[in-house]
């Protein structure tokens, strides 16, 4: 575990290829949701393994667009291109993990899956926990096909699909897999395809694995998160309820039947409702659901209870056509942002905010003429949900508000100095302000290209396995390649022999002292292969 730097990547290209005689390893397979955003809980990850003793899979899907572009951001200013919270998650999740037999797969890795693979294996060993980690992410992009202001550009990455996951499964079957960007729905489907000896053609059952995966994507939004809503008699739960939301997970058989389901006896809710919602989540056409793996028809899916915390899956159908682009990422630089916020209460609030936006807009001006055009403003409380300008009243009676401003700037000295004038509210500004925060910094946006699929990326993807597990093989190479080359010479001895005219029964009986060396040669290897079978 010491000599992390040690790497031996498999590395492929970004079409899609036949898998060669794959094997169903189970009738079905239990693929868990741990995390749905960056921001989840490690905690009910940890109740998810606790309860659902049948999990083969944990997917932990922590990584967006905008989490991407933070990570590039914090790599160009000396920070981790992984995620940091990952050494939180593993802390938590590795010892059950590892103990229960279930894969940990992550796309944690970011910018920086290396990194992030040695801190698992660094906090693994302080865990005193061995384990393997592999990594399926992206090696490079072929610059040449891409848009001239995109070939010089650092941080390019496509999404990638299931495939370099699979690899990484069947080539060396590892305790965690950490990954780059890779389509949240592909995380998932990837150990089912592996599991259950689906190949890239069964184009049906990918439709209903990729439907699965979808549904987990975002965690608990599925089983009664960012569902509840009082007075509402479909969406009324309790809080105990919500309190004890269980992550989904999904019971997938090798003929595309797929349950989604939550612990017994946990709190939350899982029903059609719940699973129609995220259904449309972000799926833009539901007749034509792109992923790198299947394009989706979700038209006629539908959705049946089994019971309180089972619902079947059905409906899923590939498109017409098959995959053939993916969607590229690259960073965009777009200046510099600051914001500011205040709070206004009592009377004539929404009026006093008004001030503050005014005073703060025009000592802006003051300093660099034009600058507020480059400025936004709404009042937390009455407008902000409706986007509508702060100068248009509203018929309706505020006595709690807070007004937020946010400014992009061309450059770092101006965001700074709006963070300035915007503090200065305090002794400069209308009465009873309080609570002011203000913040500046350098913003990344991502830029999005759809490429087609063969020239999108040279090695798309790249499956590895850690240096312990390397050691192992090493050591065979090496025993096996000593048996050969020693029988070998006493062939060539026993030759030599023949050619002085000695008998031929020394071809085939050695001497005594040969005999005795062959002996202890033999000895020693079934020593040391026993010795390494039994470690």
């Amino acid at each position: 575990m010491e000599e992390l730097g040690v790497d031996t990547p498999v590395s492929y290209d970004c079409e899609i290829r036949l898998r060669v005689n794959p094997q169903r390893r189970k009738e079905k397979v239990y693929v868990g949701c741990g995390a749905g955003f960056g921001g989840d809980r490690p905690i009910a990850a940890l109740k998810l393994l606790q309860r659902v003793r049948e999990l083969d899979y944990l997917v932990l899907e922590c990584l967006a667009e905008r989490t991407l572009a933070e990570r590039y951001q914090a790599m160009k200013c000396g920070g981790e291109g992984y995620d940091p919270r990952i050494s939180e998650w593993m802390q938590l999740l590795l010892p059950l993990a590892v103990e229960n037999g279930v894969c940990i797969i992550t796309n944690m890795g970011a910018n920086d899956p290396f990194g992030a693979r040695d801190e698992v294996l660094r906090l693994a060993s302080g865990l005193g926990i061995s384990i393997t980690v592999g990594l399926a992410h992206q090696v490079s992009v072929v610059r040449s096909d891409l848009e001239e202001h995109l070939k010089h550009v650092d941080d390019v990455s496509v999404y990638l699909g299931a495939a370099p996951i699979v690899e990484c499964l069947q080539n060396f079957r590892p305790n965690v897999i950490i990954t780059s960007r890779v389509a949240d729905a592909s995380l998932f489907l990837a150990p089912m395809v592996y599991e259950l000896g689906w190949n890239w053609n069964d184009l049906h059952l990918l439709a209903q694995g990729s439907l699965a995966g979808h549904l987990l994507e975002c965690g608990c939004q599925l089983t009664g998160g960012y569902y509840m809503h009082p007075g509402d008699k479909y969406r009324d739960i309790s809080l105990q309820d919500l309190l004890d939301l269980s992550l989904p997970f999904a019971e997938v058989s090798f003929d595309g039947k797929v349950c989604v389901a939550k612990a017994e006896s946990s709190g939350g809710v899982l029903n059609p409702c719940t699973c129609a919602e995220q259904l449309l989540y972000e799926v833009g056409n539901p007749s034509s659901y792109i992923t790198p793996d299947v394009v989706v028809d979700f038209q006629d899916v539908s959705f049946q209870t089994l019971s309180s915390s089972k619902v079947l899956c059905a409906g899923a159908k590939p498109s017409a056509s098959a995959p053939n682009n993916l969607l590229l990422l690259a960073s965009k630089d777009k200046g510099w942002k600051g914001w500011g916020e205040i709070s206004y209460g009592g009377y004539e609030c929404v009026k006093r905010a008004k001030a503050a936006d005014f005073l703060v807009r025009s000592w802006m001006e003051e300093v660099y003429p034009g600058i507020s055009k480059h400025l936004i403003s709404y009042i937390i409380g009455l407008d902000s949900l409706k986007a509508v300008s702060i100068d248009e009243d509203l018929p309706r009676d505020s006595q709690d508000i807070r007004l937020r401003m946010d400014g992009l700037f061309e450059n770092k000295e101006q965001a700074i100095h709006f963070t300035k004038e915007f503090i200065a509210l305090y002794t400069n500004g209308p009465a009873g302000g309080g609570g002011i925060r203000s913040y500046s910094y350098h913003y990344c946006d991502i830029f999005q290209k759809i490429v087609e699929m063969k020239t999108a990326s040279k090695f798309p993807g790249a499956a590895e396995v850690e240096p312990e597990f390397l050691v192992y093989w090493f050591w065979i190479t090496i025993l096996f390649a000593y048996c050969v080359l020693n029988r070998l010479f006493v062939h060539i001895k026993c030759i030599l022999i023949q050619l002085q005219g000695l008998s031929l029964s020394y071809w085939i009986l050695p001497n005594p002292w040969q005999a005795l060396w062959l002996r202890h040669c033999w000895c020693l290897k079934f020593s040391l292969l026993y010795s390494f079978i039994n470690s």
